[in-house]
C-alpha cells in the first residue's frame, strides 16, 4: 500500500509484465548503490518494464513470482514509503528460513518447518539471437549456486 504518491521520480515499483509465468530465475549480485537489495534477477536487454504509479492509499496485489523492483528515489523532497505484506497458502507446510518469523494478521507466529534449501533456478541464454531460459542452478536463500 502506497503511503504517499509514487512515480518514476521517487522510485515507484517496476514490474516485468508476464514474468510470473517464467521459471524461477537465479539471482546475481546487485549494485547496492542503485538497488534496494544486494541481489537481483537479471532480465534480457530490451525486456519491457512497466512503472506502477500509485496515489497514497492505493493497494497493489501481485504474484510474488512477478519480477519486480524499483530504481532509486531521485526526488530532492519526496519519500517513497509503503506497507508491504507477503502472503502464503494457508495449507503450506514449509517456508524458507529467510521468511522467519512468519506472522498471522493478529501478530501470532505461524509454526512451520523452515528450510535453507531452495529449488531449481534458470538463467537466460542466447539461442539463435533469442533469449531463452535454461535451468542451470539451484536457488538457496536468494543466492544461486551451480
Amino acid at each position: 500500500m502506497a503511503l504517499e504518491d509514487v512515480d518514476e521520480e521517487n522510485g515507484c515499483l517496476q514490474v516485468v509484465p508476464g514474468s510470473h509465468t517464467w521459471p524461477t530465475l537465479c539471482t546475481v549480485p546487485a549494485d547496492i548503490r542503485t538497488s534496494f537489495t544486494d541481489i537481483m534477477v537479471p532480465i534480457p536487454e530490451g525486456t519491457p518494464l512497466a512503472s506502477v504509479t500509485m496515489k497514497a492509499g492505493d493497494v497493489l496485489f501481485f504474484n510474488g513470482q512477478l519480477v519486480h523492483g524499483s530504481f532509486p528515489n531521485t526526488s530532492t523532497n519526496r519519500f517513497r514509503r509503503s506497507l508491504i505484506g507477503h502472503y502464503i497458502e494457508g495449507n503450506s507446510q514449509q517456508i524458507g528460513q529467510f521468511y522467519k518469523p512468519l506472522l498471522r494478521m493478529d501478530g501470532s507466529e505461524v509454526v512451520l518447518e523452515a528450510s535453507d534449501d531452495g529449488g531449481p533456478c534458470g538463467t537466460w541464454v542466447n539461442t539463435d539471437g533469442t533469449p531463452v531460459l535454461e535451468i542451470t542452478g539451484y536457488e538457496v536463500m536468494g543466492k544461486a549456486t551451480e
